[in-house]
């Protein structure tokens, strides 16, 4: 169910989900174009939420490998599936793999009548929204 549209943030930002279907310790992507590509995605972490583009900085490539496995298996790491690479979840800054020190591209995201919502591009300035 998405946010009514008295409880719409102007673009760019996307609903994602609802804050409760996001448990701690979990990711989930979502679509970003018309193809309904999952081009990035939102991790829950100790009640903090990041958002990022769904690219591996090593060569631009999704880095899941099945819908919504973006964390390593004990949720520590997001992680690249084509290469290994892990990420921190917090700043997304490798910590292993070919793209050592590189990191993902962060989005803005906050959370607006109990849902999720992340900006894909520029946010015009806080004050003004």
């Amino acid at each position: 169910m998405a946010a009514t549209r008295t409880e719409a943030l102007p673009a760019p930002w996307q609903p994602v989900c609802r804050l409760d279907d996001l448990a701690d310790g979990r990711a989930r992507g979502f679509a970003t174009d018309p193809r309904g590509d999952d081009g990035a995605f939102v991790v829950k972490r100790d009640g903090g939420l990041y958002a990022y583009r769904n690219l591996c900085p090593h060569n631009l490539r999704p880095l899941e490998y099945a819908k919504d496995r973006f964390l390593s298996a004990d949720g520590s790491d997001i992680i690249c599936y084509a290469h290994g690479a892990h990420f921190n979840i917090v700043d997304g800054v490798c910590s292993y793999g070919p793209c050592l020190g590189e990191r993902l591209m962060t989005l803005p995201v906050r959370v607006h009548a109990d849902w999720i919502w992340v900006a894909l591009s520029p946010v015009p300035d806080q004050a003004s929204q």
